[in-house]
């Protein structure tokens, strides 16, 4: 029997034939169409524009075509308009030809925010009230009243009623009442904080923001504080009011051993103070583990 009497015979053979050998081809194609267009092996790494302006961003991308999109602006006072502070993906991430890079970038205009009803909060929820509607907390004065809560909130030293409108990022100041007690607070461990959360924690402890230092520091998304003063020692030793003064260092070049002896160091402090006095009244925990979840 001859192979034309043998499919003739068995017909379905050939057509199965026929369709596996469509399917290669069709695979074959398919495959080759998503390589060219797909670009398979054609990977860069994204470059890196945090901190740069939108104007600039083309002349940092090189020969690579990527699209750059606004997905968010945020106002910051001292910065004008179109300043990258993040970017997604990430600087060294493998991107192809054409790929989208969302950008958030600070705004031209402020956006406005309404002030909260402070009076009669405490320092730590009249704070909270301020950063939930985007302001920021101030300069706190402290004056005799037997509650320890807000008294007057102030912009740029003259009152401001609830329900005003400001720009976001706005600081209010705050006159509390010292209250009954002893009248001092524990100054809270700083180190290895960004500017933000240090500046939240002293407030929080109704303490002030003293000097900033950021002696070599480029980029304040990477600033962490490496020294304060007064240091934390677990105990109430300064009084409500009382200024920080603290140091930066770009968290690059701090290695996370040195992280964690310090925050050991907290513990050792706050147990010592512990068996060292047992019975002072304070009005708070003395021995509260302040900013040790920063790390």
């Amino acid at each position: 029997m001859n192979t034309q009497s043998f499919f003739q015979k068995h017909s379905w053979i050939g057509h199965a034939l026929i369709a596996i050998a469509a399917s290669l081809v069709i695979l074959v194609v398919v495959f080759l169409v998503l390589k060219r267009y797909g670009r398979v092996g054609q990977e860069y790494p994204t470059p890196y524009v945090v901190g740069s302006y939108l104007d600039d961003i083309d002349s940092i991308a090189g020969g690579l075509t990527v699209h750059f999109v606004v997905i968010d602006s945020i106002y910051q006072s001292g910065k004008r308009g179109g300043y990258i502070l993040r970017q997604d993906p990430d600087s060294g991430a493998l991107i192809k030809n054409g790929r989208k890079i969302y950008l958030t970038v600070t705004s031209h205009v402020p956006d406005n925010a309404v002030v909260p009803d402070l009076r009669s909060l405490s320092v730590r929820h009249a704070l909270s009230q301020l950063q939930n509607v985007g302001l920021r907390g101030g300069h706190l004065t402290f004056v005799e009243d037997p509650h320890h809560a807000v008294l007057e909130q102030k912009y740029k030293g003259r009152a401001v009623a609830p329900g005003r409108r400001l720009e976001k990022g706005a600081m209010i100041d705050l006159v509390v009442g010292r209250g009954t007690g002893s009248g001092q607070t524990i100054v809270p461990y700083l180190v290895g904080m960004t500017p933000q959360k240090a500046r939240n924690s002293i407030l929080s402890a109704s303490l002030n923001m003293g000097v900033e230092h950021f002696d070599g520091i480029t980029d304040m998304s990477h600033a962490i504080v490496y020294k304060q003063s007064p240091e934390y020692s677990g105990r109430p030793l300064s009084q409500y009011g009382d200024h920080i003064e603290l140091w930066y260092c770009d968290k690059s070049v701090v290695a996370m051993e040195e992280l964690e002896r310090m925050k050991q160091k907290q513990i050792e402090d706050s147990i010592r103070a512990l068996y060292e006095q047992p019975d002072e009244p304070t009005g708070r925990d003395p021995y509260h583990m302040t900013g040790l979840d920063e790390f």
